[in-house]
C-alpha cells in the first residue's frame, strides 16, 4: 500500500486534537475511537485521493474533497497539490460549513 505524503493547516491539527479530547471526556476510549477514525479517513484518502466526492458549490483550484467519517460527525477536508495530501479541516458536519475556506490563503 502506497500512502503519498501529507500535511495539516496547523488550525487542522488543532481541531483534531479538540475534538479527540472533547469525545474523550464524554466517556473513556471514546476520543481513541474518534482518532481511529480521523486517521484511517486520511490514510484512505491518500492512497486514493480521488474516490472522495468534490465538496459542494467549489469549481476552483484546487479542488477540494471531503471524506466522510465513519460513525462521527466529521469529514476531513483536503486537496492534492504536487502529489501531496494537505488537510485544511476536520470539519464537523453540523458545525459552521464552510468556515475554513479562509485556510486556503495559508496554504
Amino acid at each position: 500500500m502506497t500512502l503519498r505524503p501529507w500535511q495539516e493547516h496547523p488550525a487542522a491539527r488543532d481541531e483534531y486534537l479538540d475534538a479527540v479530547i472533547w469525545y474523550e471526556n464524554q466517556d473513556t476510549g471514546l476520543g481513541a475511537r474518534l482518532a481511529d477514525h480521523l486517521d484511517y479517513a486520511v490514510d484512505f484518502a491518500r492512497q486514493w485521493p480521488e474516490a472522495a466526492p468534490l465538496y459542494r458549490g467549489r469549481r476552483r483550484l484546487p479542488q477540494i474533497r471531503r471524506k466522510g467519517v465513519d460513525l462521527f460527525p466529521y469529514g476531513i477536508i483536503y486537496f492534492v497539490r504536487d502529489d501531496t495530501l494537505t488537510v485544511v479541516a476536520y470539519a464537523h458536519s453540523k458545525r459552521r460549513p464552510d468556515y475554513w475556506r479562509s485556510r486556503l490563503r495559508d496554504l
